[in-house]
């Protein structure tokens, strides 16, 4: 899924075409009254609804799952593919509004989180299950006030794509890849916050003010100190240092790398299948240390499970959440399409730590950001464009700065109205 599809996940209403299949042993009758319990406990007799973002094959593999899990509790699972509906999410909040969602989702975006909790669609997740089986950064993008409000499933960031005919050993220092870009080049997609927060992060800005897990929008850190010294550097990797054109998006700098042209690329494990169709021998490293000798603060994607909170079946839909979240569940997801699994026990297995491709993102997760999942993150991505204002020199980084914290006050308090 792209980035652009998860930033505009929240604002995108689409029409509804699903096909569905029944795994289990039961009817389709609501039959929470009636039901008995397993021996593991979890109510006999159910029909469980689940939606799956995810196509093939993944969509075998969760079948697969969930027929077993059905099998052992006596219950019923009704698997709809909502994968040809990417920006769909939307569309998971209006049914649940009505009462006809889902109760389970598995393959929701992190930032959907918020607007989901505001809302009341959404359960939070029972004291049972571990979150500690989690890193770090990764617990927090599913914390809404400071509470878990889904199971992470995969997780994704970005790092340094770079050629090793030119650059022969990844930078790790600022000082180091900067003379490597000056030599070979370097580009990304730049006017975008999404990755800009690499930099905006790891030199002391923030979006909004993360307090254990509880963010405050009235506190916003894009005009302090630090994020004016990331637009400086935005601005001289463009004018200083020429690596760049602020006309540089995503398909250019691939382009670029791939053919060659340039030594360095900022992207995500996204661009691995385009990466392998061109002729140049690569590798994956986590970004440099910055000026400051801080780490970079790449921005981070986490896919989740959630439950209805409207859902009739609370207990079942939780335990069937865990079945699709067990170790053994997320590695037969990344032997899918290479998806990081979620689970640090998953992280760590020879099978994915062998993936040189893959084992440097999980390396930059331990410096990664969850984007923050409240719904007032819509309006720093709506104020967004500032940026290439700052990159052209149209505005200075400092007027950049207060312009792009007033524009988000005031998407704020239109969200609002």
């Amino acid at each position: 899924m792209s980035r652009k599809g998860r930033l505009m996940g929240l604002i995108m209403v689409l029409i509804l075409s699903i096909g569905s299949v029944l795994v289990g042993c039961s009817s389709d009758k609501d039959t929470s009254s009636k039901s008995g319990k397993s021996k593991s406990g979890v109510p006999t007799g159910q029909t469980i609804t689940l939606w799956v973002w995810k196509g093939e094959p993944w969509l075998g593999t969760v079948k697969t799952i969930a027929q077993k899990w059905a099998k052992e509790h006596n219950d019923t699972v009704k698997i709809v593919d909502q994968s040809k509906q990417p920006n769909g999410f939307q569309f998971y909040a209006t049914a649940a509004r009505t009462g006809k969602g889902p109760d389970v989702v598995l393959g929701i975006p992190h930032d959907n989180l918020g607007l989901f909790h505001q809302e009341g669609l959404i359960s939070e997740v029972p004291s049972d299950i571990d979150l500690n089986a989690y890193n770090d950064s990764v617990q927090r993008a599913v914390l809404v006030d400071g509470k878990p409000y889904a199971v992470p499933t995969t997780v994704e960031t970005t790092a340094i794509v770079y050629n090793k005919k030119l650059v022969k050993e990844a930078p790790k220092t600022w000082d180091e890849f900067k003379a490597a870009a000056d030599k070979n080049g370097f580009m990304y997609d730049q006017a975008n916050l999404f990755n800009n927060y690499t930099f905006i992060g790891g030199l002391g800005g923030y979006v909004f003010k993360d307090n254990n897990g509880t963010y405050d929008p009235k506190d916003i850190g894009l005009g302090n100190e630090g994020a004016i010294k990331a637009y400086q550097l935005m601005y001289d990797m463009d004018n200083t240092y020429h690596w760049m054109t602020p006309s540089v998006d995503d398909n250019v700098a691939k382009s670029k790398f791939t053919s060659g042209a340039i030594g360095m690329y900022a992207t995500g494990p996204w661009a691995i299948a385009d990466l392998d169709k061109s002729k140049v021998d690569y590798s994956f490293a986590p970004f440099p240390t910055l000026s400051n000798g801080k780490a970079a603060t790449p921005f981070e994607t986490v896919q989740t499970t959630i439950v209805n909170a409207r859902s009739k079946h609370q207990e079942a839909a939780w335990s069937l959440v865990q079945a699709l979240n067990t170790k053994e569940a997320q590695m037969k997801y990344y032997s899918e399409d290479k998806q990081i699994p979620a689970l640090k026990e998953a992280q760590e297995d020879s099978t994915v730590q062998s993936n040189e491709n893959i084992k440097p993102f999980i390396e930059q997760l331990k410096t990664a950001v969850p984007q923050p999942n409240i719904p007032e993150m819509q309006a720093a991505y709506s104020a967004m464009s500032v940026m290439k204002n700052i990159i052209s020199g149209k505005v200075t980084p400092e007027k950049g700065a207060k312009s792009f914290v007033d524009n988000i006050k005031k998407g704020i308090k239109v969200q609002n109205q």
